[in-house]
């Protein structure tokens, strides 16, 4: 199976990231965000729909927690 094939896209991980004063949400293996909101909780409960690993960061870019999706 190839990685394109993998449900989400390239990646099994989607990574809330700050963009100056907004978060975005962005799949690992892309180069755009998919989403930018005001506030990080939002991009978070966002992110946690996709299935997927969820890497949220810090506003200096290393990793706050890794959330596992709920079966």
């Amino acid at each position: 199976m190839s990685k394109s094939s993998v449900k989400g896209g390239s990646g099994k991980r989607v990574h809330i990231i700050s963009r100056g004063d907004n978060w975005a949400v962005k799949k690992e293996g892309t180069t755009r965000a998919s989403k930018i909101y005001q506030d990080k909780e939002s991009a978070i409960t966002s992110a946690r729909k996709s299935g997927l690993d969820v890497v949220v960061h810090k506003k200096d870019g290393s990793i706050q927690k890794w959330e596992k999706p709920k079966k």
